[in-house]
């Protein structure tokens, strides 16, 4: 995870707060720690987004058993829109998209946009679940943003 004296990061903004402090902007693709809070962040959003149809009207027992189903089908959802996110790429490339960037990039792409789109519809619901939502949303903001300054700032090249 670490080369040399800074630590690396995957996403823009960590990337950008070491660039701040004087620390290294390069790019490393095997910074877990990020990858697990990504992850966690992914899932959680999509599991707030289905969880939202558990119709209310269940008795406790069986909006339990709904809950905890769910927790295994959201995973389940994900491999395959993970299988089928690669069948998109590899369709989508020789029309001129994804071409220059790595797979694992655009897989993150398509992750990303997926789970943005269900905040959005949880941040319309209101709620515990909508500040959830909201923090998915800011988070992906402030990463965009980071990423555009790095880029303008030639702090992270295309192929990097």
């Amino acid at each position: 995870m670490n080369t040399g004296e800074f630590p690396r990061f995957y996403f823009a903004l960590p990337r950008l707060l070491a660039r701040f402090r004087g620390g290294s902007s390069e790019r490393a693709e095997t910074n877990g720690g990020e990858a697990w809070i990504a992850s966690i962040g992914t899932y959680l959003v999509n599991y707030l987004f289905f969880a939202q149809f558990i119709p209310a009207t269940l008795g406790l027992w069986s909006r339990v058993l709904s809950l905890v189903l769910l927790a295994f089908l959201v995973w389940l959802l994900w491999l395959l829109a993970l299988y089928l996110n690669s069948l998109v790429i590899k369709l989508l490339q020789p029309c001129g998209l994804f071409r220059t960037i790595p797979i694992r990039r655009a897989q993150s792409i398509l992750v990303a946009g997926t789970a943005s789109a269900m905040a959005l519809q949880l941040l319309a619901g209101g709620g515990w679940s909508a500040e959830i939502a909201a923090i998915w949303l800011v988070a992906v903001a402030m990463n965009l943003a980071a990423a555009m300054i790095l880029a303008l700032r030639n702090g992270d090249r295309a192929h990097s």
